[in-house]
């Protein structure tokens, strides 16, 4: 995937809190995604963004990452991941992908977030398996 743009729109930087989920089957599945997310612009690295997942489980804080560059870090499952993110202009979506660096079969997981006012959908996929949560900016 291939874009032009290179800034995240104003609209996704903020905090926000989970607020409902569809599919509790793979929710529960999930359990570990995040229950507050904060994205914002990096104070260290200029034209990138921080992205803090923050739950009472585990923390996972993804700082100074630019759009279409790829990086490691944690996962919220503890394992290593190369990360991703695009901003789809058409959709005014951001897409986030991830791999697991240790499984060569790992087919990864794709979140996709939008904003509408307050409201932060996320749909998660995984193979054949979605499920959407919506959070509210704080």
């Amino acid at each position: 995937m291939t874009s032009e743009v290179k800034e995240l729109p104003e609209k996704f930087i903020g905090s926000f809190k989970l607020n409902r989920s569809i599919n509790w089957f793979l929710r529960k599945m999930i359990s570990f995604a995040s229950v507050t997310k904060v994205f914002s612009h990096s104070d260290e690295t200029k034209g990138a963004y921080n992205l803090c997942n923050l739950s009472s489980k585990k923390n996972a804080i993804y700082k100074n990452w630019k759009l279409e560059e790829e990086f490691q870090a944690e996962g919220l499952d503890g394992k290593m991941h190369k990360i991703k993110f695009y901003f789809d202009p058409a959709t005014e979506s951001l897409k986030e992908t991830h791999i697991r660096v240790d499984d060569p079969n790992d087919h990864g997981e794709t979140y996709t977030y939008t904003v509408d006012g307050d409201t932060l959908a996320l749909s998660m996929a995984n193979g054949k398996i979605s499920c959407k949560r919506y959070f509210i900016r704080e």
